[in-house]
């Protein structure tokens, strides 16, 4: 900074100090962090893959929370979710993932998760061979039919 002699009196030349480097006393070396192993994709366990949300999970939510007397919002700060979700999950517009399924079947003492009922496949019975003669009589009839 460039000033008169008359204030020059008033301060003192600036100076910059050297940098003093700190003596490390708590680290000697490098941090080195541990390797975390690559996660695996994770197996549900059969009780989880086993279980689905019931087809009424809305009406036996808004059924359970109404028998106990409380509002939605209530049951939103019971099971610590918005209270958004609750009105969408009490509407049919969402569905609820397993955790808070179990969340509410704990709070509101009802059953949301039911055992996963499979329905066979109708099973489709094909021909036990297909011959080239089969697909010549197939494509004919197929042709026949366009040129009508």
């Amino acid at each position: 900074m460039l000033v008169c002699h008359s204030c020059q009196a008033l301060g003192k030349p600036y100076r910059e100090e050297p940098l003093v480097a700190r003596p490390r006393t708590s680290f000697p070396g490098p941090i080195r962090l541990p390797r975390i192993p690559a996660r695996r994709p994770a197996e549900l366990p059969k009780e989880v893959e086993e279980l689905d949300i019931a087809e009424n999970f809305s009406d036996l939510v808004r059924k359970g929370r109404m028998k106990l007397g409380w509002s939605q919002e209530d049951l939103a700060k019971k099971v610590k979710e918005k209270l958004s979700v609750i009105q969408k999950i009490e509407t049919g517009k969402m569905s609820p993932n397993t955790q808070l399924c179990r969340l509410l079947q704990h709070e509101l003492k009802i059953k949301l998760l039911v055992p996963r009922t499979e329905t066979p496949s109708p099973k489709i019975s094909a021909p036990a061979e297909v011959t080239l003669g089969d697909i010549v009589k197939i494509r004919g009839k197929a042709e026949g039919s366009a040129a009508d």
